[in-house]
């Protein structure tokens, strides 16, 4: 009768602990819990995208403000050009944009510029390479209407270079180009202007914020999701199926502790992780309760702890709230499960209850026994 009695509680026991395993991997996203610990994380989110806004905005405004180069000159000169063929258009016997860009940058048409140049009375002396870098074709509406641009350091040098352009464009490339009838100048480089770069260092500021504030959410969200923490009382019980018993300062801790702990005498009491005194834990277990708390070594750095938990009517785990808390507290349970440990319930150490009070919207955190007892120790209560 007594063996099957035992049998019995034995298969109880290892349902019990099948139904809790269950339970690990399918822990629903908490989204308020998530934004309230993106508020805790708050400094952090400023201070990354500030340091992030001064790196990239400071590093546009650096580069292109402090360390802006020489002031560049520009001349612009637009063409009308006939082409041979007088249904050009549907015959496809045209010529687009980037191929007058590529005309302007062969030798051929370089040398064409070379030998106007040489008639100038300033004779500009340029090798094509440096005559190449100074030269630009765009094609901006009309396919018969490019324009050619010249920049440089110096105004004259410009203007000079512009008007050589000009007449290779109009007296010596439409003879080299059989679809060309001809080419005129409508709009001629009058005056070598100055360039005014397009900086913008506001927009490139409130950018770098934008996308630093962006960045620094996702890393610190996929960071907070990835951490295995272990915040509320609450999420004990959904994550792997444990009884708790909340923590020191919640309202209903005596009466957890009452109902969970009934009929238990002598009860050990251990940390799921390396942190935390479990002679403390106990001493602050057994200050309000008729029940002898045991304190006993981390199992997951004493295993041998588990032939005292033996000895007992079963432990009372400790989890200390933060980072990095799951994957101990699931180490230990499985341990002690198969070490045949019975465990009562857990605990919440050090827990934020702050954030307990932010996530359940009212004070449910420093008014049970233990903060009551506070406040009339320090004159605050009744």
């Amino acid at each position: 009768m007594t063996a099957g009695w035992k049998m019995t509680e034995n298969i109880n026991f290892l349902l019990e602990i099948a139904m809790r395993e269950g339970y690990y991997g399918k822990e629903p996203f908490d989204l308020r819990l998530t934004a309230l610990r993106m508020l805790r994380n708050l400094n952090q989110i400023i201070v990354f995208t500030l340091a992030g806004t001064l790196v990239f905005g400071g590093g546009y405004y650096v580069r292109n403000v402090l360390l802006y180069g020489e002031t560049l000159y520009s001349a612009e000169s637009t063409y009308k050009v006939e082409y041979s063929d007088p249904d050009w258009a549907g015959d496809g016997t045209y010529i687009n944009e980037a191929t007058w860009e590529t005309y302007v940058h062969t030798e051929e048409f370089l040398n064409m510029v070379q030998k106007r140049l040489k008639e100038q009375e300033n004779g500009w002396e340029l090798d094509n390479p440096e005559l190449s870098g100074m030269l630009e074709a765009r094609l901006a509406t009309d396919l018969r209407v490019p324009s050619t641009i010249v920049t440089s350091t110096l105004p004259e040098k410009t203007l000079d270079v512009a008007k050589a352009v000009e007449k290779a464009m109009t007296e010596d490339f439409p003879a080299a180009m059989g679809e060309v009838d001809s080419i005129r100048v409508i709009n001629p480089a009058g005056e070598a202007a100055e360039v005014v770069p397009d900086v913008r260092p506001g927009r490139a500021f409130a950018l770098s914020a934008l996308l630093s504030c962006f960045f620094t959410v996702v890393i610190l969200l996929l960071k907070e999701t990835g951490d295995d923490s272990i915040w509320l009382p609450s999420t004990i019980r959904k994550r792997y199926g444990l009884p708790v018993l909340g923590t020191l300062n919640s309202r209903d801790f005596l009466e957890n502790a009452a109902y969970l702990l009934r009929e238990k005498e002598r009860v050990g009491v251990c940390f799921a992780g390396e942190e935390g005194n479990p002679e403390e834990l106990a001493k602050r277990l057994g200050e309000h309760t008729d029940i002898s708390f045991v304190p006993v070594q981390a199992p997951i750095c004493f295993p041998e702890a588990a032939k005292k938990i033996r000895e007992l009517d079963g432990v009372v785990v400790g989890v200390k709230a933060g980072r990095h808390a799951g994957k101990p507290l699931e180490y230990t349970l499985e341990y002690l499960s198969q070490q045949d440990c019975e465990i009562i319930a857990a605990l919440l150490w050090e827990a934020d209850e702050g954030l307990i009070r932010a996530y359940y919207c009212f004070e449910g955190a420093g008014t049970g026994y233990f903060g009551k007892k506070r406040k009339q120790e320090t004159g605050n209560g009744k």
